[in-house]
């Protein structure tokens, strides 16, 4: 394994009530202050005497003022501030508890747009998938404001972990789970059909950019290389859609 990354700390924005009262039910403790208008305010009250009671901010504000709070118009009625979840390093440990539990897992590759990564991550939650890996590479959108409004609640059942390399943490990842990958080069068979003909090892999703796919070098660690069925009126689906359609074939019907 290489070195691991310098966690950069900054606070973020969790906007929307479904993501704010999930984070609350499930890490009350991150919350570090809370905003939101006179409507959300009459449903914050459990918030509320959480925050005085561990003497931490909350207030009712104007629209006007949430939405400078927020940095967005979309904050659908409150605001709560956490400081930046760190992504998690993956170590030799971390993959054999995956192989022991033959856990679920996501693997990104670039894929940049913030709501498609908020969409996965509320996909991922609902299959049960704990566990997503990104690669450390500029393309990458990682997980931020936009994702967690998207998401609605469901970052806070997920972990998201960064590895230096996709295509050599593929090779780490080959003697313990069977590497499948979405690619309109890849054969045109349903996942539920590459299922039938049996997998020796559970299986690992992986998931590219939008617009280029799988890259080369990770498309050629893939031990399989599925195309989703379709008519021929689009190429393709959007990444969070087919995210959605392989988890429900390979991870929903467990």
């Amino acid at each position: 394994m290489k070195t691991p990354f310098a966690a950069k700390t900054k606070e973020l924005n969790v906007c929307g009530w479904q993501a704010v009262s999930t984070l609350f039910a499930q890490h009350p403790g991150e919350i570090l202050r809370l905003f939101f208008d006179a409507p959300t305010g009459r449903r914050a009250g459990p918030l509320c005497s959480y925050l005085a009671t561990h003497k931490k901010v909350y207030r009712q504000v104007a629209a006007a003022e949430l939405a400078k709070i927020a940095g967005t118009v979309h904050h659908g009625g409150i605001v709560a501030v956490i400081n930046e979840r760190p992504l998690t390093r993956v170590t030799n440990a971390t993959i054999a508890g995956w192989a022991k539990s033959r856990a679920p897992l996501l693997l990104l590759d670039r894929v940049s747009n913030a709501h498609n990564l908020g969409a996965i991550a509320r996909t991922a939650a609902f299959f049960g998938v704990r566990a997503i890996i990104l690669p450390d590479s500029p393309a990458q959108a990682l997980p931020g404001e936009a994702a967690f409004r998207v998401a609605e609640g469901g970052m806070e059942f997920v972990e998201f972990f960064r590895v230096v390399s996709l295509p050599e943490f593929c090779l780490e990842l080959k003697p313990h789970f069977c590497l499948v990958g979405t690619s309109l080069r890849g054969n045109q068979l349903s996942p539920a059909a590459a299922k039938e003909r049996g997998l020796d090892r559970p299986p690992a999703l992986i998931l590219g950019n939008e617009e280029k796919g799988l890259s080369p070098e990770v498309a050629t660690r893939c031990d399989r290389l599925v195309r989703i069925p379709g008519t021929d009126t689009v190429e393709s689906l959007n990444v969070s859609a087919a995210t959605a359609v392989l988890c429900w074939e390979f991870f929903g019907r467990r």
